[in-house]
């Protein structure tokens, strides 16, 4: 490629990488099922409650009902998990940069992406993450920006795809505002 890049950003891959990956992607995608799985657990807990049962359907009750609202994401856990374990440790590290026109991902063989292909961007402390649907994702690890700050290349890669970064949030932590973009991106579909 002749053109000069805008950035460069990489993540070396590793076990607590891919898990932030796989939990990102789940909370991202998957909200909904995330919603129902916590609505259920609270309607198992006031049930338990508030109906008149036995101490020992109560008390199942109560356990899978806590169960369903903390294990949100632990079937991305588990894909990650499963992931790490069939790579045996031998876990990759992928260079992204940024040209005007597209984004060139290397790795274990390298590809061009049109920006206009992205559908999502989240960022969390540490990474940002370009999502080009639930199971294709490109990772950077804030830390390893070059060529401008992070704040720089989120406007770049913001105006070249034409959507807004998000910050990756778990349920708990969630607002109004949050619920209001996952019906937004819901009608988009």
């Amino acid at each position: 490629m002749a053109e000069k890049a805008k950035f460069v950003g990489s993540i070396q891959h590793t076990e607590d990488t891919l898990q932030s990956l796989f939990k990102t992607a789940y909370r991202t995608y998957k909200q909904w099922r995330i919603l129902t799985q916590m609505t259920i657990g609270f309607a198992m807990i006031a049930m338990a409650i508030l109906a008149d049962m036995g101490r020992i359907l109560q008390a199942i009750l109560l356990l899978i009902g806590c169960l369903l609202i903390v294990s949100g994401d632990l079937p991305a856990s588990a894909q990650a998990d499963k992931v790490a374990d069939v790579r045996k440790g031998n876990l990759p590290k992928n260079v992204c940069t940024f040209f005007k026109g597209c984004l060139q991902l290397s790795g274990e063989g390298t590809m061009q992406l049109d920006y206009g292909r992205f559908q999502r961007l989240i960022e969390d402390n540490q990474y940002l993450y370009l999502f080009l649907g639930p199971k294709s994702v490109c990772m950077i690890d804030k830390a390893t920006v070059e060529g401008g700050t992070v704040d720089e290349l989120k406007a770049f890669v913001g105006q070249r795809t034409g959507l807004s970064w998000r910050r990756n949030y778990t349920f708990l932590s969630m607002n109004l505002f949050d619920l209001r973009q996952m019906l937004k991106d819901r009608r988009q579909r």
